[in-house]
């Protein structure tokens, strides 16, 4: 089971903050040791630890994941093929900079660029026999239009392949 949480940046540091407090070691003013992660050995009653926390199965989760750029992604398809109970803990961008605004939509406006400019180039196409009469024009807007629908698509298939 992968559950897909999405929050803000102030969120999600909040939630991450309280939850690596709640098992931090806390040592008073003299620099002793209040409370512990770890399990007591001269004990036998169950602390409340991270540790012990672990152990006992008090957790709802055995994977969280934090940030669902491709790396994110890789590791929640692979803990989801492990039959591990995952959570992705993600903001809006699912895919991160890579698929929203770095790779997938530069690659696009590349190749665009790039059958430009070889519709430009009349001697080669010619080479082919393939001749173009008139001005090879673009429309800007439409480029940009097909390079952010692409990345809403591989955005929209990384977050299926996780709910699915």
């Amino acid at each position: 089971m992968t559950v897909l949480i999405r929050m803000s940046r102030a969120a999600l540091a909040t939630t991450l903050f309280t939850a690596v407090a709640a098992f931090a070691p806390v040592r008073g003013p003299t620099g002793s040791l209040l409370r512990s992660t770890s399990t007591s050995s001269s004990t036998s009653a169950p602390s409340t630890s991270a540790l012990w926390a672990s152990q006992c199965g008090s957790y709802d989760y055995d994977v969280i994941i934090v940030g669902c750029g491709v790396g994110g992604h890789g590791a929640a398809l692979h803990s989801r093929a492990q039959s591990l109970s995952t959570a992705v803990f993600s903001g809006k961008d699912i895919g991160g900079t890579c698929v929203n605004r770095g790779c997938v939509p530069s690659k696009a406006l590349l190749a665009a660029s790039g059958r430009v400019r070889e519709m430009k180039n009349a001697a080669h196409l010619s080479e082919f026999g393939i001749e173009v009469e008139g001005e090879v024009t673009y429309d800007r807007e439409k480029v940009a239009g097909h390079a952010r629908q692409l990345a809403q698509r591989v955005k929209g298939n990384l977050e299926g392949s996780l709910v699915a």
